[in-house]
């Protein structure tokens, strides 16, 4: 599922979430990097308010944890690396898949 939300100017941003198993804390290929267990969110902008107008820059990937970073307990997003939307036909040329 998604949805399209709508700001000032006429900005549209289209979000969504995947959830994932997460990635082991020890013994990850990325070093320090891990993913926990739990909910990817996704976020980029559209355009005339439909998925299919999907903004092809670099996106943010975020997960949603327990943090003080403000002096306050809360739930922060923190960002955990970029996507690019593309139609199937692109995305499987570039990648191989």
């Amino acid at each position: 599922a998604y949805r399209i939300d709508y700001g000032q100017g006429g900005r549209a941003t289209t979000r969504f979430h995947l959830l994932v198993d997460g990635t082991p804390e020890t013994g990850s290929t990325y070093g320090d990097i891990w993913v926990p267990r739990g909910c990817l969110y996704f976020s980029t902008p559209c355009f005339a308010n439909s998925i299919s107008n999907l903004s092809s820059k670099e996106s943010p990937i975020t997960v949603r944890q327990i943090g003080w970073h403000t002096g306050w307990r809360r739930e922060e997003s923190r960002m955990v690396g970029t996507f690019r939307a593309m139609p199937i036909e692109d995305a499987k040329r570039r990648d191989g898949y």
